[in-house]
């Protein structure tokens, strides 16, 4: 059985909304990709250029990074394109968490142009 095709369109815009979320994350590309467990910047750059995505360890080791200190990144959203780019945490203040998505959004729709 043959491997059937990655949609380049979905990857990118995947990897778009990747890259928006890593610029609200605090830190160098290199000290991002040791959260991740990566040993080196390399795989982010590559998500960057659209070239690959995150595996599932990665992905949920990013939903678990904290934003801000107000929130942590939405999966759905990252996989998806839908609902809002970040979910707050508990006890958080819901105006922080909007902003963060509101820019975050316009971020990805900028990037995508």
């Amino acid at each position: 059985m043959t491997r059937r095709k990655r949609n380049q369109k979905l990857l990118r815009e995947q990897c778009t909304r990747v890259s928006v979320l890593l610029s609200f994350l605090e830190g160098t590309e290199t000290a991002i990709s040791h959260a991740l467990g990566h040993a080196n910047a390399s795989t982010l750059s590559r998500v960057r250029a659209g070239m690959t995505f995150l595996d599932s360890e990665t992905l949920a080791k990013l939903g678990a990074i904290d934003v801000q200190g107000v929130a942590v990144p939405n999966l759905h959203w990252v996989l998806t394109g839908v609902g809002a780019p970040f979910l707050g945490k508990p006890g958080r203040k819901t105006a922080l968490v909007s902003a963060l998505c509101d820019l975050a959004s316009h971020a990805f729709e900028e990037d995508r142009r």
